[in-house]
């Protein structure tokens, strides 16, 4: 598959991951697992919010076409949300951070699982991502095989070999 191509797939592939994060958050939050984790998230503004993950996702989902990311789409899928979790809790939070204000190192001013929450939903992301890479991806195919010639199909039955 052509460069341009595994970038275009790789970005929608990662924009669809990220509508799968955002729905698991919004189920999380409503059905109060983040609650319950005593995760102390502000109100998320969900146009906005949509808009920006699935942004980000699409540009992570690009490193789906790097060939060094090898292996089945499972292994892909969790080694790429292990990168962008790396990022959002040690980059993206801190960045966000005034002090005592933000996020933290972490994410851990909003409670002490929010890395958990993070890795989860990024895990979420980064399967779908690279399910649906591979699912469309011609490269990840396995080879059909070949249909056997009639010429093959009689020998091997035993038909029009000489008597």
């Amino acid at each position: 598959m052509k460069l341009l191509n595994q970038i275009s797939l790789g970005f929608a592939a990662g924009s669809l991951g990220a509508a799968a994060n955002v729905g698991f958050l919004a189920a999380a939050g409503a059905g109060g697992l983040i609650a319950v984790m005593n995760i102390q998230l502000p109100e998320l503004p969900y146009p906005a919010f949509l808009y920006k993950q699935i942004a980000w996702g699409g540009l992570w989902g690009i490193l789906l076409a790097v060939p060094v990311l090898t292996g089945g789409w499972f292994l892909r899928g969790l080694l790429l949300s292990l990168l962008a979790s790396a990022a959002t809790l040690f980059v993206f939070f801190p960045m966000q951070t005034l002090g005592e204000q933000g996020p933290g190192l972490a994410g851990l001013n909003l409670g002490e699982l929010m890395p958990v929450l993070v890795l989860v939903a990024n895990a979420v992301w980064g399967l779908v991502a690279a399910w649906w890479y591979s699912f469309l991806s011609p490269d990840a195919r396995p080879a059909k095989s070949p249909k056997p010639s009639p010429v093959a199909e009689e020998t091997a039955s035993g038909e029009g070999a000489a008597a």
